[in-house]
Formats: structure tokens, C-alpha cells, sequence
């Protein structure tokens, strides 16, 4: 009897730890849901799909239980520092890396889960319904953003208003800086595929910016050496997990 009892406590205390392993949370924005099992992109896109006018190319979701970014982050700002103490102080180069340094630290980052997000491709797209495992997950829906982020060698970073802007206009942006790249820029779309674009006359790009994306404009590489150059790939690639102000 002894044994039976303690077999029966065993297994609901396994039971136990199993629903509470296999819980899921997700912020709907910043409602949270809860979940015993695993759930499919559909069935959580299905409480919020009519709570408002969505574009969904501008959403995404975050894993809030993965800290990569936050440790990624973390890193870039610590080669910024390192490369500040290979440039004098009163030199252009060191104060665009401390105003960047200043940009970096602003941003509120987390690990961005590669997964689109669309409820209508979500129900009729089995590949486009992925599940969210055990863990919990921002969820970020918006409306149709009115703006366009820019970070980097920029006189004013901030949100400009889109207006159906296209790439070449980006060098009215950075035309000002002395630092910065005047071939190429890093845009961040926002489903987070980044991709280098052309704004010199030579290599000029007419394609439009999706509203909500991010433009990151390089700082001008070096002679010798590829430091900065791996500084900007770096910051780019950081920028995809951004949650950017709504």
C-alpha cells in the first residue's frame, strides 16, 4: 500500500512538472497568453487577428528565453570600446564610434525567431504555421508603420517618415557625415533579411524601402585592415533583433 501511494505522488508530481516543462507564454504586444502544450502560429494569431488592422510584414516574434542577442549586444559594445582606444580623441572616426557606441546601448534587443508571420499564410500554409515549442515569446503586431529607422554614421539617428522612399534617397541622409559610407548601406527589412544596397551614382538602387525597415549606414571602412568593416556587419546583423518603438 506504502508503495502504491508512493507511486501515485510520483506520478503526479511528474505529471506536474511535465505541464509545467511543456508551458508556453506568449505577449500578444504586451498581453500575455498562456498554453499547456505546444501551439501552432495559427491558433495564437487567431486572438488578436481581429483586434486590429495588422501588417503583417512588419511583425514578428522574439524568444524571450534565448539571451544571444542581449550576449550579442554585449559584445558589440565592447569592441567598440576596444576600437575607441585606437583613435585620438579629437579624430572624426572616434566620435562617430562613441555616438554609435551610444546608439547600441539605446536599443532594447532580444532573439529574434526566424519565422513569418501572416495569419491568413499561417491557415492555408502548413510551412507557414511553425509551433512554438515550451518557452515564452513576444509576439509584435503592428499597423502599417509610417516610418523608416535610421542608426550608424547619420547626423540625426531616429524614425523618418517613409513616404515611399526609395534607397537612393538614403544619401540625403548621409551626405552631411564625414564618416560615413557614400557606396553602400545595410537595410534591415522588416521580416529581418538584411541586405547591402547601393546609393552612389555608380551603383545607385531604385528599389523601394518596406515601410518599418531599417537602414543602417556604415561607417567608412579602413585602408589597411577590416575592423570597422566587421564592426558594421556586426551592428547590421544586430539590428534584425530590435524591438523598435511602436
Amino acid at each position: 500500500m506504502r508503495l502504491a501511494k508512493l507511486m501515485m505522488v510520483g506520478a503526479a508530481l511528474w505529471m506536474a512538472s511535465s505541464a509545467a516543462w511543456a508551458q508556453v507564454t506568449i505577449l500578444i504586444n504586451k498581453q500575455p497568453y498562456e498554453f499547456a502544450h505546444p501551439v501552432r502560429l495559427s491558433s495564437v494569431l487567431s486572438i488578436a487577428a481581429n483586434g486590429g488592422d495588422w501588417y503583417w510584414p512588419a511583425s514578428g516574434v522574439f524568444d524571450l528565453n534565448d539571451a544571444t542577442a542581449e550576449r550579442e549586444k554585449e559584445a558589440v559594445l565592447s569592441r567598440i570600446r576596444e576600437l575607441l582606444t585606437e583613435y585620438d580623441a579629437d579624430s572624426s572616426t572616434y566620435k562617430l564610434l562613441k555616438n554609435m557606441y551610444t546608439q547600441v546601448a539605446s536599443w532594447t534587443v532580444a532573439t529574434r525567431v526566424t519565422m513569418p508571420v501572416s495569419y491568413i499564410r499561417a491557415r492555408v500554409f502548413f510551412e507557414e504555421n511553425p509551433m512554438f515549442p515550451a518557452g515564452k515569446y513576444l509576439l509584435r503586431l503592428t499597423g502599417r508603420p509610417s516610418v523608416v529607422h535610421f542608426s550608424g554614421a547619420v547626423a540625426k539617428p531616429g524614425a523618418y517618415r517613409h513616404s515611399n522612399n526609395a534607397i537612393y534617397t538614403v544619401s540625403d541622409k548621409v551626405k552631411n557625415h564625414p564618416e560615413a559610407d557614400r557606396s553602400t548601406v545595410y537595410v534591415i527589412a522588416p521580416n529581418g533579411k538584411v541586405s547591402e544596397r547601393g546609393i552612389a551614382y555608380w551603383n545607385i538602387d531604385y528599389g523601394q524601402l518596406i515601410p518599418g525597415s531599417q537602414v543602417y549606414v556604415p561607417i567608412q571602412g579602413q585602408i589597411i585592415g577590416h575592423a570597422l568593416d566587421d564592426l558594421n556587419q556586426r551592428i547590421a546583423k544586430l539590428a534584425v533583433h530590435r524591438i523598435l518603438p511602436q
